[in-house]
């Protein structure tokens, strides 16, 4: 099974083209946290160690258009598909490839929390304690234009 899940955020504006016979592709690269512990998180800090991965991503269709119209750089995001591996030449070496392919996607934050930087999500798990965060309010998907 090739299944995978991430949540994170865009490390820049996704890139939108378009094939030849007009199919939307978008490119982004997401930053998913490790999950460190206090300490290690810490200890790789000063390591000058990585605490996060960066992933190379791939929409087609309408989750490119969407993504491209609604997400930008350092919006979180979450992300359903699967693992693809190619490779290219490139001045003669084989160059290898590792990308997910994008099935789904879930906002994470609305607009106005990803300006402020809120890290409030919206699922449907709530707690009391959600309502009464600024700027979250409930939602039905069914009321969501896409």
């Amino acid at each position: 099974m090739n299944n995978i899940s991430l949540l994170g955020r865009l490390v820049k504006d996704p890139e939108l083209r378009r094939t030849q016979q007009g199919t939307a592709a978008a490119r982004f690269t997401v930053a998913v946290d490790r999950g460190l512990s206090k300490e290690k998180r810490q200890q790789a800090e000063a390591n000058n160690q990585p605490t996060a991965d960066f992933i190379n991503c791939i929409a087609w269709g309408k989750a490119a258009e969407l993504i491209s119209n609604y997400f930008s750089k350092g919006s979180r995001i979450g992300i359903v598909g699967r693992i693809q591996t190619g490779s290219y030449e490139k001045n003669g070496q084989r160059i290898y490839t590792t990308d997910v392919v994008v099935n789904s996607i879930s906002f994470i934050d609305s607009k106005s929390e990803s300006n402020n930087n809120f890290s409030n999500t919206n699922n449907t798990n709530n707690t009391q304690d959600d309502f009464e965060n600024p700027g979250f309010f409930p939602i039905d998907n069914n009321d969501i234009p896409f």
